[in-house]
């Protein structure tokens, strides 16, 4: 059995209005950590996030996909690509998953959200059709986790940064 780099902790954070928390699981901690902008020609990386809601009131993101060969990456750029991120959309949602985001790696240490970053964000939330209050966004940077990483929810009038949750 291989040891986690993560560990088996989740990381969890509290959402905007009451909406209760967003967990994290180690196995999609892990998938963040792989895709890592750690060399200075590291391609940005990205792709979907998939949760369930069935233990309120937590959102417990269960999956992150991508990224695909057909998405377009670069050191500073990350484009997804659309169609097969709407199959996984249909394919997980047959296994009880829901879309409940995106994600994608910077290359600073404690990553920040570009000003296309926070237009492609709204945009989701707002063309989207789905019943959620908002959507989660969240950017890899270098740094250990939670320190680099940037979560943020976003509803179809505002967009919060979540802040993690002391464990007691």
């Amino acid at each position: 059995m291989s040891r986690s780099i993560i560990g088996t902790t989740s990381l969890r954070f509290r959402l905007p209005a009451e909406l209760g928390i967003l967990e994290i699981t180690p196995e999609v901690l892990e998938h963040f950590n792989a895709h890592k902008q750690r060399r200075l020609l590291s391609r940005e990386a990205g792709g979907q996030l998939f949760a369930t809601f069935a233990e309120a009131p937590a959102m417990n993101i269960l999956e992150a996909t991508g990224p695909r060969p057909t998405d377009k990456r670069s050191p500073y750029n990350y484009e997804p690509d659309r169609i097969p991120e709407r199959a996984e959309i249909k394919d997980r949602y047959a296994r009880g998953l829901h879309f409940v985001g995106d994600w994608h790696t910077h290359r600073q240490e404690r990553p920040s959200p570009s000003r296309t970053d926070e237009h492609n964000i709204r945009e989701l939330v707002r063309f989207s059709s789905h019943d959620l209050a908002g959507f989660v966004l969240i950017i890899i940077g270098r740094a250990a986790f939670p320190e680099g990483m940037y979560v943020s929810f976003h509803s179809k009038t505002e967009g919060t940064r979540l802040i993690p949750v002391k464990e007691t």
